[in-house]
């Protein structure tokens, strides 16, 4: 016989650029090429954001294989980026075969739902300065291991890039919550 649990688990709905909630709270995600618009109910959440993360897992990948098979067993770095780029390719297949099998939205007008604006708001000020500070860090602490490992070349550029990349990223979150202050002051 199972126990029920009492444990409630939380599930948020994602919020990024291209994501949207209509009015009855549903989340709605806009391919940017396909031009579609399609339902992403509650029990996919999960799968969504995995896939959102596809780009973020190749380059993952990469960086493992990079170091696996060039520092361990000397193979050129070309076959590392050849098996992220097919990572990459199969996470975009699988994406876009997910979205296939998601209600459409007919009719689809953003500026009648929530955007990303509204739903950044619902993240609160606190979390967004929290997350902003973090991704400044681990961009700082990438960089010193580069350096505290004696780390050379290639290793050495791409911490400055992934670096370069937090910084672009907290900048972004900064400019967007000065925005949706003002926006929410001038309404």
């Amino acid at each position: 016989m199972a126990r029920n649990s009492k444990v409630k688990q939380e599930i948020t709905a994602p919020v990024g650029l291209n994501l949207y909630q209509d009015e009855k709270n549903r989340t709605i995600y806009k391919h940017p090429f396909l031009k579609q618009a399609v339902y992403i109910p509650t029990y996919d959440y999960r799968t969504f954001e995995l896939y959102r993360k596809r780009y973020i897992l190749a380059i993952s990948v990469f960086v493992v294989l990079f170091t696996l098979l060039n520092e361990w067993f000397g193979v050129p770095f070309w076959v590392s980026i050849a098996i992220s780029v097919l990572v990459w390719l199969f996470l975009e297949w699988k994406f876009y075969k997910f979205l296939q099998t998601e209600q459409p939205v007919k009719k689809f007008q953003p500026k009648t739902y929530k955007d990303y604006y509204d739903n950044f708001e619902a993240q609160g000020t606190e979390k967004i300065v929290l997350k902003t500070i973090l991704y400044l860090l681990l961009g700082a602490l990438i960089v010193y291991n580069s350096y505290y490992s004696n780390y050379q070349g290639l290793y050495i550029i791409a911490s400055w890039a992934v670096l370069a990349l937090c910084i672009a990223y907290a900048i972004f979150q900064i400019v967007v919550l000065v925005r949706v202050k003002a926006r929410k002051n001038a309404g």
